[in-house]
């Protein structure tokens, strides 16, 4: 008889613990044959850990422990920088510009949180610590243009047909500016505003599991529109909604830092100010790194 207050936290934690004792990767049926549970459950537990990044599912569909338990207990990430230095740089850009800050790993398999840093009038929402998404485009655009040409060329034909042209200049415009930047569009600039509040206000985690998902999936839509020379350097408002800058490591792209205003209106001076502010913390890991 399963005498736990809790069974299926227990579950949950029985799978966690199994991933963390194990030498190699586990399938799903290995999880669920070691644990005595239906693979129907284990499947579910599995997908809601990798969600959020406690764990991580390889291409052969089998598991190990993701980088949420090492970052959250402040164990280093694996070739990751100095975590003193990503603490002191994100303090520094969140203070700067009062919005809330990331950084992450950009591998060929997908984009890890390893740090996050909330704005003090705002979450950095739907981006919880070790949260790991695919890196299609426009997702890694701060990292990507300094990958072989091969890789890049990749990412780009991921881009959906409606913004295939504008995303073959994308990689120049980082190179030359050391910065991606991302905004909605104007008709949709205070829906993007709205929906921050909301979760902000809420908590991501307050939300139905299925809820929740679809809101932020919608947030990410809207905001991922990469912006073009002429956009940063127009003089009029525009809405802003995240900017990424890449963190080197002899010389080659790893990481990048992402600030998240989530602005429905940003003068050009204020973008300026976010630009410069996302480069010079990205700047700094890179000194740190290499020191």
């Amino acid at each position: 008889m399963d005498r736990s207050p809790s069974p299926p936290t227990r579950r949950v934690l029985d799978v966690l613990t199994l991933l963390a004792d194990a030498h190699e990767p586990l399938p799903v049926a290995a999880v669920a044959d070691r644990l005595g549970l239906a693979r129907a459950t284990v499947t579910a537990i599995l997908a809601e850990l990798d969600a959020a990044g406690w764990a991580q599912r390889d291409a052969e569909r089998r598991y190990r422990l993701g980088p949420a338990p090492a970052a959250l207990l402040g164990g280093p990430a694996p070739e990751g920088p100095p975590k003193a230095a990503v603490a002191d740089a994100l303090a520094t850009l969140v203070a700067r510009t009062g919005a809330g800050a990331t950084l992450s790993r950009v591998d060929s398999d997908g984009l890890t949180v390893l740090a996050v840093r909330h704005g003090p009038n705002r979450d950095i929402t739907g981006v919880p610590l070790g949260h790991r998404i695919p890196v299609r485009y426009p997702a890694g655009a701060a990292v990507l243009p300094w990958r072989p040409e091969a890789e890049l060329r990749r990412w780009l034909a991921g881009a959906p047909d409606a913004a295939r042209s504008g995303a073959a200049a994308l990689p120049a415009l980082v190179r030359e500016r050391g910065v991606a930047v991302f905004g909605p569009r104007p008709e949709d600039a205070d829906t993007v505003e709205l929906l921050a509040d909301l979760l902000t206000a809420l908590g991501p985690q307050m939300l139905e599991p299925r809820l929740r998902t679809r809101t932020l999936r919608s947030l990410s839509e809207l905001t991922a529109r990469p912006y073009t020379a002429d956009d940063l350097d127009s003089p009029d408002p525009l809405p802003l909604s995240y900017l990424a800058a890449p963190v080197f490591d002899e010389g080659v792209a790893t990481h990048e830092v992402q600030l998240g205003p989530l602005r429905s209106a940003a003068t050009r001076a204020e973008r300026d100010e976010y630009v410069a502010a996302t480069t010079a913390a990205a700047q700094q890991i890179s000194a740190a790194i290499a020191s």
